[in-house]
């Protein structure tokens, strides 16, 4: 045999002793023992090692992971999280059928919701998930499934899980949440959020603002299902990528407590600022509704915040223009603080959909003053000191600004 081919053949090295980290299957495909095996396996749903398209040893190692930390049967693990919910819409709704959504979404799933579905003969009416009362009568027009968020997109308003999930099952209806703002330490453990639980796994469950991922959690059956349409579609993630997600989970339960305890003192001090109109924080929210359905279903408020600034768009802008530790991002959940204008930034693309559309089907656009931000695990003192040096710049007249913003940062 020629030295090349040799080459080529050198058999894997198998570690004699399980390792502590679940080794990185850096491979798009495996070596089948027979054919028997091999035709086999290409039947099989949801195979781990046979073609990375279908299922990979490293990505399988995460999605139980997931599965255990979400108390569900089965999880699949996508490239990023706007791959997680298309897929899993499209894998449950068929041309012809409804879906019930909320009109406080993010702003990428509002624009498949109401551009792309509608390509595909998919009707979609909205309904707000934290005052469900109507909800009954929107089901009664046939709807297929009811999709959410657990904490709603900027504005925080926390979605009544019980009251959705006792109107869905009386129809057997499905619900589907996106709990990327609820991840395990922020929603009660013994809260059952919906059939179907989705994570942008970008966000706080890395947290290291280092890889993109998504995830879809639930009854096997269900998973089984979209994994069908997952694989078509070719919505799967690199092992490596996996394996980040994989580490940076490890830490997830350290991260959110302290996340939680500073976004609370933020939210606390920012309240009372005379620069702030307002500030959304599910604990201490003024809105008696929210704060009561946070009281229910949350253990922690999570690490965004949102503050409706005095001075409309420019104060909002002055402010995350003038921040130092928090970085001018557009992201949340990291361990690095950040700061956005919600409806210039995460939201930006409802500003170029079809305003009376938007309006037909009472879709919030977040307001111009809002600024969201995403609290990481800096030392609580130098954030509020920041935050606190940037209101006070965002509130002044912008000829004083130059020289104001010298004395506060020297």
């Amino acid at each position: 045999m020629e030295r090349f081919t040799r080459f080529l053949k050198v058999p894997n090295v198998v570690a004699r002793h399980d390792p502590v980290v679940q080794p990185i299957y850096q491979s798009s495909i495996f070596r089948m023992p027979d054919h028997q095996v091999a035709a086999a396996t290409e039947e099989a749903v949801h195979p781990t090692s046979y073609y990375t398209r279908w299922g990979n040893p490293t990505v399988s190692y995460l999605e139980n992971q997931l599965s255990t930390l979400l108390g569900c049967n089965a999880t699949l693990v996508f490239p990023s999280g706007m791959s997680a919910i298309t897929t899993t819409l499209l894998a449950l709704v068929s041309p012809g059928e409804r879906i019930l959504a909320s009109r406080a979404l993010y702003g990428d799933t509002t624009r498949f919701l109401v551009e792309e579905l509608g390509r595909f003969g998919i009707e979609v009416d909205f309904f707000d998930p934290s005052r469900p009362q109507h909800l009954p009568e929107l089901l009664a027009r046939g709807a297929k499934v009811v999709y959410f968020e657990s904490i709603s997109n900027p504005e925080l308003r926390v979605a009544d899980f019980d009251a959705i999930r006792s109107a869905c099952e009386s129809r057997e209806v499905l619900t589907v949440c996106d709990c990327t703002f609820s991840p395990p330490g922020v929603l009660g453990e013994k809260v059952r959020a919906a059939d179907l639980v989705i994570h942008s796994l970008t966000k706080y469950m890395s947290g290291h603002y280092t890889v993109f991922g998504g995830s879809v959690s639930g009854w096997q059956a269900l998973i089984d299902r979209i994994w069908h349409k997952q694989a078509l579609y070719g919505a799967c993630i690199d092992p490596q990528a996996a394996w980040q997600i994989s580490q940076g989970l490890k830490t997830l339960e350290l991260r959110i407590a302290r996340q939680n305890a500073t976004a609370q003192l933020l939210a606390q001090r920012l309240a009372s600022h005379r620069h702030v109109e307002q500030v959304f924080y599910p604990p201490l929210d003024p809105r008696p509704e929210v704060a009561s359905l946070a009281q229910k279903y949350l253990t922690g408020g999570g690490a965004v915040i949102t503050a409706a600034l005095k001075g409309g768009r420019a104060a909002a802008v002055r402010l995350i223009e003038n921040t130092e530790v928090f970085g001018l991002s557009v992201s949340l959940g990291g361990i690095t603080s950040c700061a956005e204008h919600a409806q210039s930034m995460s939201h930006s693309m409802l500003g170029a959909m079809d305003a009376s559309t938007l309006s037909d089907a009472s879709v919030s656009v977040p307001a111009d003053n809002l600024v969201r931000l995403s609290v990481g695990v800096e030392d609580p003192g130098d954030l509020l000191r920041d935050l606190t040096s940037a209101l006070e710049l965002s509130g002044m007249p912008v000829a004083t600004r130059a020289v104001a913003g010298e004395f506060v940062k020297g």
